[in-house]
């Protein structure tokens, strides 16, 4: 029953994040023109950084439409996984290069990507890696699923909410300084 409990979370986790990710960048045209931007101290794109932008939060819409329904949730999950890890790589990939890109992870944010996003990255990821690699358990009851969808709800606040909880424990590192 816990691998049951488990993956519903992560489910709930996956859904939550990746959905509040793709409204943010598609709550209007000019959100989605400011996530575009901020992917520019990348490098170039061969394709331009809208078309990528809009990739993106295809991608992140997909993720949450797929988990929402136990006969996709596996691919909804995979999904994530590997969408978390391009995120993890293109983090690492301006630390590397010392750019300053831009956090519009959830729409509009002031931090710059940097550590912090790839903890939140690499652990979103290792999650939804685990709940695929779980066998499916049994149906859960009304009080178990309840539970588990709660912890997954929560785990998407703290997710959602990674930047100012990153800035309680340690500096925050911005755009605007």
């Amino acid at each position: 029953m816990i691998s049951a409990q488990f993956v519903l979370a992560a489910r709930v986790l996956a859904g939550l994040v990746f959905g509040v990710a793709a409204v943010g960048k598609l709550a209007g045209r000019a959100r989605l023109a400011e996530f575009a931007a901020s992917l520019a101290p990348l490098g170039r794109s061969p394709v331009g950084w809208l078309p990528v932008a809009a990739g993106t939060a295809v991608a992140e819409l997909a993720v949450a439409g797929l988990v929402a329904f136990p006969a996709t949730s596996r691919l909804g999950l995979g999904l994530a996984t590997a969408v978390l890890l391009v995120f993890c790589a293109a983090i690492a990939r301006s630390m590397r290069a010392g750019r300053r890109v831009t956090c519009r992870c959830f729409g509009r944010s002031g931090a710059v990507l940097g550590r912090a996003h790839l903890v939140r990255n690499a652990l979103l990821a290792a999650g939804t890696a685990a709940a695929v690699a779980v066998p499916p358990g049994p149906a859960l009851g009304l009080d178990t699923g309840a539970a588990a969808a709660l912890v997954g709800a929560f785990a998407a606040l703290v997710a959602i909410n990674w930047d100012s909880l990153a800035g309680l424990v340690g500096k925050a590192d911005t755009a605007n300084h």
